[in-house]
């Protein structure tokens, strides 16, 4: 009976422990709800929504500054989610897919490659920024295992490990917050109006700041992993039978990646796996400075050319059918954007 007790004990005492670490988590965590970057409601959005999605956006935020949901779906009636966070390596984007997969149905899964293309600093903050707003599960603790950097991955399953210096930062709302609040009416889309005082003012000095990386991307280590990468997401789409396009959205520094986009282009097409290289078609699309927030991502008017575009290509492709747009809440969100995209 004494022995009964003890573990007893023991395993309240853990749980109280597991209890605690988790709720002082969710306390110090950036919530990240500040527009239009509120990657908590964006993410940890998608985590709380209820209905499904018949087509999905993975990557960087190449990703989430290019496709539009809400403009998809009043041309198309088609449902869509980019799930997606800064710099985000392509391993770790297989791992968004396996995640959304086991949660959604989507038929089609788009996978921007700009992760493949250049040498990512994988810091703190792009660690967190896609650890911290996945919910637990088998699929996250093997993600932190097998994929995050050594000298990361105890913040990544503990975010209070990197967030326990905020205490002199706390708010009400940070006592306050309900996981179950993230949300986000624009599907994952980040809406950027004009362009970074940096790039309008200083273009070259804006590109420059990626040719070193983009010279270092095929690093014998690094291309590896990207093409093991490749490989787990093509076999994540055959396995849940759902058709898998590798994009490349459009970006303003293009001439500092079309080599490296070749390469990956002839890996991708080796698999049997289809690319689309949306740069290629920037004079349809009518694209100028002026459509791009800064050298990689469009603002909001680029992207609803872009997504225009995108659509049309789609419908040829016979991957977009046409769905009546009728869904009030959704209908409601694409008011609400009219609004604020301007």
């Amino acid at each position: 009976m004494k022995k009964f007790l003890k573990i007893l004990k023991s395993i309240i005492f853990i749980a109280l422990i597991i209890f605690g670490s988790l709720e002082l988590n969710n306390l110090f965590m950036r919530k990240s709800l500040a527009k239009p970057w509120d990657m908590g409601n964006k993410i940890g959005g998608f985590f709380n929504e209820t209905e499904d999605y018949n087509a999905m956006f993975f990557g960087t935020s190449h990703s989430y500054c290019s496709f539009e949901p809400l403009v998809i779906y009043e041309k198309t009636g088609v449902k869509s989610y980019v799930l997606a966070s800064q710099s985000q390596p392509l391993r770790i984007t297989a791992s968004y897919v396996k995640d959304a997969l086991k949660r959604k149905n989507p038929s089609v899964i788009f996978v921007d490659i700009q992760s493949a293309i250049y040498r990512i600093t994988e810091d703190s903050s792009v660690v967190n920024s896609y650890s911290d707003y996945m919910p637990m599960s088998k699929n996250k603790i093997e993600m932190i295992a097998k994929k995050v950097p050594k000298g990361f991955k105890a913040q990544a399953i503990l975010p209070l490990v990197a967030y326990h210096s905020r205490w002199d930062e706390l708010k009400d709302e940070d006592y306050d917050f309900d996981k179950a609040s993230y949300d986000d009416y624009l599907k994952g889309y980040v809406l950027l109006k004009g362009q970074s005082q940096n790039f309008k003012n200083n273009e070259e000095a804006e590109i420059n700041k990626f040719r070193k990386s983009a010279h270092a991307y095929d690093e014998k280590t690094y291309f590896a992993f990207n093409m093991a990468a490749l490989d787990e997401i093509i076999d994540l789409a055959e396995r849940n039978g759902v058709k898998l396009f590798f994009v490349k959205t459009p970006i303003y520094d293009y001439d500092l990646y079309s080599d490296n986009i070749k390469v990956i282009a002839k890996e991708i097409e080796a698999r049997g796996a289809s690319f689309i290289d949306f740069n290629d078609f920037n004079d349809q699309m009518n694209l100028s400075k002026e459509d791009f927030y800064d050298p990689h991502h469009l603002n909001v008017v680029g992207a609803e050319k872009f997504n225009l575009f995108f659509i049309d290509y789609m419908k040829k492709e016979g991957v977009f059918q046409e769905n009546l747009a009728d869904d009030k809440n959704w209908l409601k969100d694409i008011k609400t954007y009219d609004i604020n995209k301007w």
